[in-house]
């Protein structure tokens, strides 16, 4: 058989244009716009790359006529500072038509009405600006802008995520010109900034958009827009999978979890594909909300707590209504404002009489309870948690709390049951008192399975880490670590926002006392010196295997 030569398999290479396009995927556009320089084949691959996604919307329209930015009254805008002529629209097309999706921010500047004028006139007869496109993300739109986001839309468009500059856009009149250009929209994000604006325009024009947009998949919006009507008229959407309307949520779930759900919408008409949901707590026992809960789907559910009294409330009604649920998660802000009625004044410590509902929910994996005050609850009570969820993956108990410990208070003996009952237990996060001594565990004794990575911690009472590393490595497998915690790794921002930028490490000391600084720092210690023994916890993990192992042989001998 003949060898191809190496010049022969780079020929090979340029003539296919699967291999080329998935690598200009990974290059850089610097380098992508000097292989657009090359030749026909090659610059087309290399434009492809440069323009399908996330393309700048000004630098699109740079295509058309140079853009500089002109100032009326107070006010800059962007204007063309040539004509667009035929020959303007036939060089943009030949970019315009690779456009999958587009990000912009109205700040600093919009299009002038002189150019946005232009630009709506002297399109060709029939053609649309960007026909190939299909996701829209822009942030902070105004009625300066506005007009050209209506002019992009049309029925190609599949993925609406905006921010509105509420103080001065009229609502609804965008929300129903939106989805009359735009009706196969499948996902929509529609977030408020500044003001809330008025009540009737923004709520009635967010319940006629969702009316027409038939095909809605993922709806994501700010919770003053999360009305009980709104409920009512997402209900009968058949192919609806996702609502948020809360600032947090469940982190994405995996593919497998959303492939396996299949329901027929004619047996079960509300709510028939809904499976993810974040919302507020104000919402939960609003009569319109029960049938959302009794979705068939329904696995990942997201409260936002805004009052403490709330939780008492819907957890009952919670256990008993999402029986399928794979991930439940509570989350309370602590309040940066005492003097601010809106925020929480009351503290809540949760105790088992209020937490017993969830046992019944039998396929959780992911549970976080963030609350920012100290649980009243024992290490017994606590274990009912670890033989009721033998799936459980991830766990977590006010790990985030502040406070000294309470009458009851979990301590680091609460691990020992998830040891022993949660095998594939990934990480877990309790306030404990951890100055309390543990039980002493033997070499060959009860310890987490090699699934488990991180303990979450925080301010939790400690007074010595060096018993506390003590017993964590009798118990914790080899390669685990100590993570201090400012936020729960299960929870996203309905934003995109990184939670670490959210929950900076600048703003962690904040209102926190002395001893809580003190216990802070005791368990950076603890991490450091656990992470410094990663040898001895090799060689005490290799230890176990060959007590195992020798046991397993003696067994065998006794048989």
């Amino acid at each position: 058989m003949d060898e191809v030569q190496p010049s022969e398999a780079c020929s090979h290479f340029w003539k296919t244009a699967e291999l080329v396009a998935m690598t200009f995927t990974s290059l850089d556009t610097n380098s992508l716009s000097q292989c657009a320089r090359v030749n026909r084949f090659i610059s087309e691959h290399a434009l492809d790359a440069l323009y399908r996604n996330d393309a700048n919307l000004w630098d699109v329209l740079r295509i058309l006529a140079p853009l500089r930015p002109k100032r009326w009254d107070n006010n800059e805008r962007l204007v063309f500072t040539e004509r667009l002529r035929p020959h303007s629209w036939a060089r943009f097309r030949h970019y315009s038509s690779r456009i999958r999706s587009v990000i912009g921010d109205t700040t600093p500047n919009a299009l002038s009405q002189e150019s946005m004028l232009d630009l709506s006139t002297t399109i060709p007869t029939g053609e649309t600006l960007l026909p190939s496109l299909s996701e829209v993300y822009w942030q902070n739109i105004d009625d300066t802008i506005s007009p050209l986001i209506l002019f992009l839309l049309h029925e190609k468009v599949k993925a609406m995520v905006i921010s509105v500059n509420a103080e001065n856009i009229v609502s609804d009149y965008f929300l129903e010109n939106m989805a009359r250009k735009a009706p196969a929209i499948e996902i929509f994000h529609f977030w408020l900034g500044g003001e809330e604006p008025e009540a009737d325009q923004a709520i009635a024009g967010m319940i006629d958009a969702v009316r027409s947009l038939a095909c809605l998949r993922s709806l994501d919006v700010h919770p003053f827009l999360a009305t009980p009507d709104l409920l009512r008229e997402l209900c009968s959407k058949r192919c609806l999978r996702s609502f948020w309307a809360s600032d947090f949520g469940a982190e994405e779930m995996e593919k497998d979890a959303l492939q396996v759900i299949d329901v027929d919408p004619a047996m079960h008409p509300d709510f028939p594909r809904l499976c993810d949901v974040a919302i507020c707590s104000t919402l939960v026992m609003e009569p319109s909300a029960q049938k959302m809960f009794h979705s068939p789907s329904l696995i990942s559910l997201h409260i936002q707590v805004v009052a403490t009294n709330h939780i008492s409330e819907f957890i009952p009604h919670i256990s008993s209504a999402c029986t399928q649920l794979r991930h439940f998660s509570i989350m309370l802000m602590r309040p940066d404002d005492s003097d601010d009625p809106n925020n929480i004044d009351d503290e809540v410590n949760l105790t088992m009489t209020m937490l017993n509902p969830l046992l019944a929910m039998k396929h959780i994996e992911v549970l976080v309870i963030d609350i920012p005050f100290p649980p009243l609850i024992n290490d017994h009570e606590l274990s009912q948690f670890a033989t009721a969820f033998p799936r459980l993956r991830h766990f977590e108990l006010c790990p985030r709390a502040q406070g000294a410990p309470l009458w009851k208070t979990p301590t680091l003996a609460a691990l020992i049951p998830f040891a022993t009952h949660c095998s594939k237990l990934v990480s877990i996060g309790i306030f404990m008192d951890a100055s309390i001594p543990p039980p002493s565990l033997p070499l060959d004794g009860t310890m987490f399975s090699s699934n488990f990575k991180v303990m979450h911690v925080s301010h939790s009472k400690i007074t010595d880490h060096c018993w506390v590393v003590d017993f964590l490595m009798s118990i914790l497998s080899p390669h685990a670590s100590l993570n201090l915690s400012r936020y729960s790794s299960q929870l996203r921002h309905v934003g995109g926002a990184k939670m670490a930028d959210i929950f900076s490490a600048a703003v962690w000391d904040d209102g926190l006392d002395e001893d809580s600084l003190e216990y802070r720092r005791e368990w950076e210690n603890a991490s450091n010196m656990l992470d410094s023994l990663k040898w001895t916890r090799d060689a005490m993990s290799e230890q176990r295997a060959e007590i195992q192992r020798l046991k397993t042989e003696l067994n065998a001998f006794i048989e």
